[in-house]
Order: structure tokens, then C-alpha cells, then sequence
């Protein structure tokens, strides 16, 4: 999985490419962290993100509590077919925020 990030005064959003898994979760769940710290809005993109897992599924849970104990937000953004089945499928379109 490759990680890009953008970052203006306002907010930080984070594009995915290939796939979030079990193997790629940690260094999504480290850049995360260091972002969260931050205290700005988070908006991951979907755009080339091919798949996501439980284990990507957790740290999108984890930020999100995390940027709420601190006032700002987590958006997905651009969520293709396939993720957006497996989004769907597990409820996570009821958690999170997400914008096609």
C-alpha cells in the first residue's frame, strides 16, 4: 500500500493505494497516529484503495474515537464498488463518515 498525504491549515487528507490489510494496517495505523496529533480534520481517499480488511477497518475505528476526544473529524472520500461493498456488508457505512 502506497500513503500520500496533503496538509493545509484546515485538514489533512490521505490517499490510499493497493490494499489495506493485515500486512499494510500498521503503517496506516503509525501515519494515523502521527496525524492525529496534530488536531486537524482527517479525510482519507478511497480513490485506488483496491481493498481494506478488518485490521484497516479497526484503524479506521480507532482514529476516528481518537479525532473525536479531540474536536475534529474523519471523512472517507472517492470509496470505490468493491470497497464500499465490503464497507456495507460489516455496517461500517452506519460508523463512519463516508462521501462518494
Amino acid at each position: 500500500m502506497t500513503i500520500t498525504k496533503n496538509e493545509n491549515d484546515e485538514k489533512i487528507t490521505i490517499l490510499l493505494e493497493g490494499r489495506l490489510d493485515k500486512l499494510s494496517s500498521p503503517i496506516l495505523e503509525e501515519e494515523m497516529n502521527k496525524e492525529i496529533e496534530k488536531k486537524k480534520n482527517i479525510v482519507i481517499d478511497f480513490k485506488n484503495l483496491e481493498y481494506i480488511s478488518s485490521a484497516g477497518l479497526r484503524i479506521l475505528i480507532a482514529s476516528e474515537k481518537e479525532l473525536k476526544t479531540v474536536g475534529k473529524s474523519l471523512e472517507i472520500i472517492n470509496v470505490n464498488d468493491d470497497v464500499m461493498n465490503i464497507l456495507n456488508v460489516t455496517g461500517f457505512i452506519y460508523i463512519l463518515n463516508i462521501k462518494r
